[in-house]
């Protein structure tokens, strides 16, 4: 008789320690896939925001074809480069129709402010409240929405440099020998001086208080397009009820306009604010070295004690700022883009933000 013996197969499982091989070896797959991916994903997003500032610089250059001079700054210098001033609008408000927002400027009368009351005829606050892509940067993580609902930019027109080239630091002597305007300059002067009444009950502009200034056209920028920028990331500011938040320098003395900030101050990140262009000056207020730099006191988030971003001109608070790492991006006048690292020498920041100075320029 044959018999026949069933044969035992043991199954085996993983034993305790290959079972920790195994979650050890997938961390750090895990640890060495993670920063590569962060990686491709801020490459990804340096890209988008080289090719918003290329559209910036194409609607420049659009609206200059149109008006034989280039936009606004937004903030700009009074006519003797010693004080601030003004304009109606911003840089960004002015080529809205060159960057297939016609619908949203159309909404805007520019005889009023940006944030003047809503009525049947003036629709300004309502226009600005208007989100536009091309206006932000997409590696900006830390700017939080407008209270208020209105539109921001990261983007910083270039109203003048006030940096000493001999110290490289903010030129804080009077007269301010230093103040060079940039390529950009304000159509309108507005005074800054409190009370000066420049607004009516309704948020339009008095005309007796506004100059008429003369803008910079091509052939006013002297050391050449490609060797001065227009605009410059100023990545993560926020309102003043957020944090970490910013305050502005200036005042909106707009008594009847709406949706102000809680000391009255400019939201100096809308981008129908004309406050959103600024110098480049350097860490003036800062405790410690107050030489002009890219992305100044980006660590930590708000600032150190020495400069916290709440002051003026420090980290994204109106200087050059963004979150790449080592540098910003650029629109140059001819309209190429470039990548500004944050070792660049203050003497050489300087040079690139002033459109006829005749320094010369040389950057890696």
């Amino acid at each position: 008789m044959v018999q026949f013996f069933a044969s035992r197969k043991t199954r085996r499982g993983f034993t305790l320690i290959e079972l920790l091989v195994v979650i050890a070896i997938i961390a750090i797959l895990i640890g060495l896939l993670l920063p590569a991916v962060q990686k491709v994903r801020e490459a990804a997003a340096r890209m988008k925001c080289t090719n918003n500032l290329k559209q910036l610089g194409l609607a420049m250059h659009n609206y200059e074809s149109a008006n034989m001079y280039f936009p606004t700054s937004g903030e700009g210098n009074d006519s003797s480069n010693q004080s601030t001033v003004m304009d109606t609008h911003s840089f960004f408000t002015q080529i809205l129709p060159y960057v297939e927002q016609g619908n949203v400027f159309s909404k805007f009368d520019l005889n009023y402010a940006y944030n003047a009351p809503i009525t049947d005829a003036v629709q300004n606050a309502a226009a600005a409240k208007s989100k536009i892509p091309i206006f932000l940067c997409p590696s900006n993580g830390y700017s939080q929405d407008d209270p208020k609902g209105y539109g921001q930019t990261d983007y910083m027109p270039i109203s003048y440099t006030d940096i000493d080239p001999t110290t490289g630091a903010r030129d804080l002597n009077s007269p301010k020998r230093y103040r060079s305007p940039g390529l950009l300059a304000v159509h309108n002067n507005i005074s800054l001086t409190a009370g000066a009444g420049n607004y009516d009950s309704a948020g339009k502009y008095v005309p007796a208080n506004i100059t008429k200034r003369t803008p910079r056209n091509i052939a006013g920028v002297t050391d050449g397009l490609s060797n001065t920028m227009a605009l410059i990331e100023d990545a993560g500011k926020n309102h003043e009820s957020l944090s970490p938040f910013m305050l502005a320098n200036y005042f909106d003395d707009c008594a009847a306009c709406v949706d102000r900030s809680p000391t009255n101050r400019r939201n100096n990140y809308r981008w129908a604010e004309p406050d959103n262009g600024n110098g480049v000056s350097g860490p003036h207020q800062s405790t410690t070295s107050t030489q002009a730099k890219i992305n100044n006191n980006a660590s930590p988030i708000g600032g150190p004690t020495t400069c916290p971003w709440a002051k003026n001109n420090c980290g994204p608070n109106d200087e050059p700022f963004s979150f790449h790492t080592g540098g910003v991006n650029a629109v140059f006048g001819d309209g190429h883009v470039q990548f500004i690292r944050d070792s660049i020498s203050p003497q050489t920041l300087r040079a690139l933000c002033t459109p006829d100075q005749g320094e010369i320029v040389s950057l890696d």
